[in-house]
């Protein structure tokens, strides 16, 4: 997140603090909050009850009761600490369910490990407990690095197939965990339809309210018709095996041993019981999974919320909160709370407002754990098993059937692949494709963008040189020998052969039996793997068939370094380097001008610039007649010749050498503009505008220049007004030039 977003989420935070503070809790507020954290509260509640008896079933039952005080207490844990703290009040807590999937396949490998080992069930449930703490500890402090370190945005990263194909998993483990509850775990085919033959009631139970509240949920769009239709389902129930014969005849129907919440603590209980920690070892990848899978859920329930809420949240502060309850919670024997995107929209839709209903909702869940009231007796299983399947189906019908991915089918595919995997082989297998598919989709789609991404010739894009007409018209004509390209991104193997081929095609026949030139300007570079420096190896074989030379520009240290180990740059080459693109460019069109240009030794100063005045304005008479009033200026290296913000009251013309335009603090510190090379004119502007210098001109090695002052001009338009009539076109014209150019630049860049 951005300080700016930052800053205003803080600002709507102490916006909302102020106005509680403007308005007390009068009693009907105080009532309604009460009344939205008791609907969170019981949401809450309600998925404690039915992923304890999921996590807790068959042999494993006789945790029942320990499991259910973890839950009870994670969430209630959670849901004070970020109902205190967050930056989306109001919030609530409660298990999270995609990782409560992994707690799943957890809860199944480290009992079954211990009972094949000869423990018994109770020490089995004790191996699974510890497990659990040890996988809310590792959560906690993933996340509440992740947020302390500020690095909450860069999860926004994780690609959507990793993202999908966790929750498809989750959902299809959660579903089928709900009709194991129900049915047990069949090894046979016959096992099966017996089964199924004799669950056929309790199985249409959990089905049919699975059902009933997708519908619901669907045609409402709240989320009060959850706990609504699960109270309710719970009494109809109940209702209707008193009705059929009281609990003599409930077999199945309700929970068997002991219900009641029981306070664990780990290191208590480990050092009453030995702990078998290989086990724990043995099992270590998916503890690290339950973080993974936490992290990315929490980063969706987040979004979720932000654009429910159509405000901005502190991503790494929700990921602090949410770390540090992982970390208080694991200690006491809680699992696994987890910021509740359900129980929160439920607060919102029953009038909750403040963090009062948040503290509320974290209350009763506690109290529930502590007075130790039997909730799982009271409500039937098959109802327990029906909010496990609506969970899990929720979540794979939004991934599998509603998901925007399905546009992509790559995407979509590579979701469904890592869920099968996560389904067939566990997280850890899950976790590893999701990783190798995430960066072949990456490498793929980043391969289709073209590291070029702009590519001109000097026909229509110049250096910063201003020239004499002469060298300009030279270089526009012979502009298809000199190529720009400016290249963006990482280069990497999947895009390396395609600049390969992007450049040698723009380069291959354009300039046959004449030497060209290629400015490759890297500063939106970020890297290079070793594919692309073959890439370029390649290039410059390509250069050498073809008389072309490389001219490399914006390079790092380190990369031009880099270049020269591997023979790209180097003084017997005649490949460079250059600082910027426009150094790089100007040197090509200084080369090409001196292979054009005639080689004989230059005139002398003087006569050069009566034949160059002679060509610009008609004749060698009005040329002398110019030179009368022109004052000749040796000037010395680094001289300054206009200073920025002094009076324009000269123009001058560079008859020899070069002059540096910068904007800035003076000479070799200010920004560089422009160079203004022989035969060219400076400083017209801000003459004929009566202003003052907006650039500070200096002077390079070498440089001669011929001033016109404003007395001279004056003189020169009263006594010779043809001659003043000509150097007046000379200079409209060279201004016209500039702009035609500049426009044309423009045009090609836009």
């Amino acid at each position: 997140m951005t300080d700016a977003n930052r800053d205003g989420v803080n600002g709507n935070e102490r916006a909302g603090s102020a106005s509680l503070a403007a308005r007390p809790l009068d009693l009907g507020m105080l009532l309604t909050e009460t009344g939205a954290g008791l609907a969170a509260a019981l949401l809450a509640v309600a998925y404690c009850l039915s992923f304890s008896a999921l996590l807790f079933h068959d042999e494993l039952r006789v945790g029942l009761a320990m499991g259910l005080w973890a839950l009870l207490a994670g969430s209630a844990l959670t849901g004070l600490t970020i109902g205190l703290g967050s930056t989306l009040t109001p919030v609530a807590a409660g298990p999270n369910n995609p990782a409560v999937a992994v707690l799943i396949v957890l809860a199944a490998s480290v009992g079954g490990t211990a009972l094949a080992s000869g423990a018994t069930p109770q020490s089995a449930a004790l191996h699974v407990l510890v497990s659990f703490s040890l996988a809310t500890l590792a959560t906690g402090v993933v996340l509440y690095v992740l947020g302390a370190a500020r690095l909450g945005q860069y999860v926004r990263f994780v690609p959507y197939p990793v993202v999908g194909g966790f929750l498809a998993a989750s959902g299809w483990l959660l579903a089928a965990g709900g009709l194991r509850l129900v049915i047990g775990e069949p090894q046979s085919f016959a096992a099966l339809s017996a089964a199924l033959a004799s669950s056929a009631p309790k199985l249409a139970v959990a089905v049919g309210f699975a059902g009933l509240v997708y519908l619901l949920n669907r045609v409402s769009g709240r989320m009060n018709a959850l706990p609504i239709a699960f109270v309710a389902a719970a009494l109809l129930v109940d209702l209707g095996l008193w009705i059929a014969g009281g609990r003599a005849g409930t077999t199945g129907w309700y929970l068997t041993g002991t219900s009641e919440p029981r306070t664990w603590l780990p290191v208590a209980s480990a050092l009453a019981s030995p702990i078998d920690w290989r086990i724990m070892w043995m099992n270590a990848p998916e503890i690290a999974s339950a973080a993974a899978v936490t992290v990315v859920a929490l980063l969706l329930d987040v979004s979720s919320l932000e654009v429910q809420r159509q405000r901005a949240a502190d991503l790494d502060r929700e990921f602090r909160l949410n770390g540090l309850a992982g970390i208080l919670s694991a200690p006491l024997g809680g699992v696994m709370g987890k910021l509740s995107v359900n129980a929160t929209r439920l607060l919102d839709e029953t009038g909750g407002r403040t963090r009062a209903s948040s503290i509320v909702a974290a209350v009763i869940v506690a109290s529930l754990a502590v007075l130790g009231i039997d909730l799982a007796r009271l409500v039937p299983a098959p109802v327990l098993a029906g909010l496990i399947i609506y969970v899990g189906a929720s979540v794979l019908i939004d991934v599998l059937l509603r998901s925007p991915a399905r546009r992509a089918w790559s995407d979509y595919a590579l979701a469904v692949l890592i869920m099968l995997a996560i389904v067939n082989l566990g997280y850890v297998a899950g976790v590893v494709m999701g990783f190798v598919g995430a960066c072949l989709v990456f490498a793929l789609s980043y391969s289709r963008i073209d590291v070029v991404r702009r590519h001109l010739t000097r026909k229509v894009y110049a250096s910063n040189v201003d020239r004499s007409g002469e060298a300009s018209r030279l270089l526009e004509a012979e502009g298809d020998r000199i190529h720009v390209f400016w290249l963006s991104g990482y280069v990497f193997f999947g895009s390396a052969h395609r600049l390969y081929e992007t450049m040698a095609a723009a380069l291959g026949g354009s300039c046959v039996g004449r030497r060209s030139f290629a400015v490759l300007d890297l500063a939106a570079v970020t890297g290079f793997d070793t594919s692309a420096l073959l890439s370029l190896m390649k290039l410059k074989n390509h250069a050498a068939r073809h008389a072309l030379v490389l001219a490399y520009a914006g390079l790092d240290g380190r990369t031009e370094a880099a270049f020269e180990r591997l023979g790209l740059v180097g003084r017997a080459l005649p490949h460079k380097c250059f600082a910027s693109r426009d150094a790089a460019l100007a040197w090509c069109e200084d080369e090409m001008l001196a292979e054009v240009e005639s080689m004989t030794p230059p005139p002398r100063a003087s006569v050069d610039l009566a034949d160059w005045l002679a060509t610009e304005t008609g004749g060698s008479a009005r040329a002398a007649v110019l030179m009368r009033y022109l004052v000749r200026q040796e000037l010395a290296p680094d001289a300054e010749l206009y200073r920025e913000d002094a009076a324009a009251d000269t123009i001058d013309l560079v008859s020899a050498g070069s002059l540096t335009v910068t904007v800035g603090s003076g000479p070799g510190r200010g920004l560089i503009l422009r160079r203004m090379a022989r035969r060219t004119v400076v400083g017209e502007m801000g003459f004929f505008r009566h202003g003052r210098r907006t650039a500070t001109v200096t002077a390079e090695p070498g440089a001669v220049v011929y001033t016109l002052t404003r007395d001279a001009y004056a003189r020169l338009a009263a006594e010779e007004p043809e001659a003043a009539g000509a150097f007046l076109e000379f200079i409209i014209r060279a201004l016209s030039d500039r702009l035609e150019f500049a426009n044309t630049s423009l045009s090609a860049l836009s």
